[in-house]
C-alpha cells in the first residue's frame, strides 16, 4: 500500500490550534501526581468528541484513562502514551502538557489514516498519571491495563537536537536508620553507642565501594537526622539515599552491597540498623527497529535527528513498560540551540511558547507516520518484539 502521508500531516495542521489551546490550558492549570482531574477530563472529552471510546478510572486510578478506536477488527494493536502531571511549585517544567497533546495529535492523524484506508486493527491512547512521582504506568501494568498492546509510541520534549531515546537509569530509594545509645559526650562517652559513627562508616564504605562498580553507578545520600546536640552521643541517625544505574541486574547487586555497607557499619560500632529499600523506576529498554521507523519519518518531515539512540541519566516509569512491550520513544526538541535542563523555569516557559507548539506538530506527525508504517507492515512489530526478547536477556 502506498499512501500520501503529507495529506495526513495537512490534516494534523488543520487541527493544530485545537491541540495548542489544550496544551496552554493544561500548562496554566498544573496538577500534581494522581490529582490531574482537569487534564484528564479535557483529554477524555476531546477523544470522545473525535470518535474514540473512552474508559475512565483505568486500573482503579481516577486520573487514568484508555481511549480506543477501531475502524474494523484486526490483529495489531498500537498505542500512544499520554502523561500530564506537573511538578510541585514549578508547574509544567517537564513539558507534560506537550506530551499529552502530542498523543492526541497522533491519535487524530492515525484515526483518519485508518478510516480513509480501511485499516484493520486497534489504536489506543493510554492516559497515564503520576510520572513525576507515584509511577502511574507501573500501577497500570500491575492492573494489566497494557495487556493486548503490541507496540507503543511516546514523545518527551527535550533540548538540543531531537533524538530517539536509548537506555535510561534503573533506581532504588534507600532509607537507613542507625540506633545507638545516648550518653553525655564529655563525662560518660564510654557508656554511649554512637549512631553518627555508624553513619560515617557507612559513607566511607560506600565511597570505597565505588571503585569496584561500573562507571554508570550513581549513589548519593544525605543525613536527615544526625543527633540533637554536641554534648550528647547521638543515639539515632537516619540516612536517605538514592541508587541508580543502567542495568536492573547491576541495581540488584549494588543494592545488596549498600545493604552490606550499612550492616557492617552497624556491626563495627555496636549499633542496630534498619534498612528500607523502595523500588524506583526500571530503566528504559530501547528498540532500534521501531526507532529506525520513527527516525525515517522525522527526517521525512525535515526534523534534524541525532545519530543512534543516546542514553541519558534520567529515569521514567515508561521504562517498566518497555520491558514488556516494545517502545518507540522520540525526544523532540523545544530548544535546539544547546542542552538545557528540564525541571527548570526556562523549560517550563518553553513548554508554553511557539517552540512548544512546534513540538506538538512535529511529534504528532512523526508518531502518526510511525503508526501508519506499522499498520501497513505488521511484520516490523514482530521483529521489534524479538529485539525486546534479546535485549531483556542482558537485563
Amino acid at each position: 500500500m502506498v499512501i500520501d502521508k503529507k495529506s495526513y500531516d495537512s490534516y494534523l495542521d488543520s487541527r493544530l490550534e485545537e491541540l495548542w489551546d489544550m496544551a496552554q490550558y493544561i500548562h496554566a492549570r498544573p496538577e500534581l501526581a494522581f490529582e490531574e482531574k482537569e487534564a484528564c477530563r479535557v483529554q477524555c472529552e476531546f477523544l470522545e468528541e473525535n470518535g474514540f471510546e473512552v474508559e475512565r478510572n483505568l486500573g482503579g486510578l481516577e486520573t487514568a484513562y484508555k481511549a480506543t478506536f477501531q475502524h474494523k477488527p484486526g490483529d495489531l494493536t498500537l498505542a500512544v502514551v499520554s502523561e500530564y502531571d506537573a511538578l510541585p511549585e514549578i508547574g509544567h517544567a517537564c513539558g507534560h502538557n506537550l506530551i499529552c497533546t502530542s498523543a492526541l495529535g497522533t491519535a487524530l492523524e492515525t484515526k483518519k489514516f485508518m478510516e480513509d484506508n480501511e485499516i484493520a486493527g486497534t489504536f489506543i491512547v493510554m492516559g497515564t498519571p503520576a510520572e513525576e512521582s507515584g509511577g502511574g504506568k507501573i500501577k497500570l501494568l500491575e492492573q494489566n491495563a497494557f495487556d493486548g498492546i503490541d507496540a507503543i509510541v511516546f514523545m518527551h520534549p527535550t533540548s538540543d537536537t531531537t533524538r530517539l531515546a536509548g537506555e535510561c537509569m534503573s533506581s532504588n530509594s534507600i532509607r537507613i536508620e542507625f540506633e545507638g545509645k545516648s550518653a553525655h559526650a564529655s563525662s560518660h562517652p564510654a557508656k554511649g553507642i554512637n549512631a553518627l559513627n555508624a553513619a560515617n562508616l557507612y559513607f566511607v564504605a560506600t565511597g570505597l565501594m565505588r571503585q569496584h562498580c561500573n562507571s554508570d553507578l550513581r549513589l548519593s545520600g544525605i543525613i536527615e537526622d544526625g543527633g540533637k546536640s554536641t554534648g550528647q552521643i547521638p543515639d539515632f541517625v537516619s540516612i536517605k539515599a538514592s541508587l541508580s544505574c543502567f542495568k536492573a541486574k547491576d541495581l540488584e547487586d549494588y543494592t545488596e552491597r549498600v545493604r552490606n555497607c550499612a550492616e557492617g557499619a552497624a556491626l563495627a560500632t555496636g549499633c542496630k540498623v534498619n534498612i528500607k529499600i523502595k523500588p524506583g523506576y526500571l530503566g528504559r529498554v530501547p528498540n532500534e527497529i521501531l526507532s529506525e521507523v520513527c527516525r525515517k519519518e522525522l527526517i521525512d518531515i525535515d526534523e534534524p535527528v541525532m545519530d543512534g539512540m543516546p542514553f541519558d541519566y534520567g529515569g521514567e516509569d515508561l521504562g517498566n513498560v518497555s520491558r514488556v512491550i516494545p517502545i518507540c520513544n522520540p525526544y523532540v526538541t523545544i530548544f535546539p540551540d544547546y542542552k538545557i535542563s528540564n525541571h527548570t523555569e526556562q523549560f517550563r516557559d518553553l513548554a508554553d511558547s511557539p517552540a512548544g507548539k512546534r513540538c506538538i506538530q512535529v511529534s504528532s506527525k512523526a508518531m502518526a507516520r510511525t503508526a501508519m508504517e506499522l499498520f501497513m507492515n505488521p511484520e516490523i512489530v514482530n521483529k521489534a518484539k524479538e529485539e525486546l526478547k534479546e535485549r531483556m536477556k542482558d537485563e
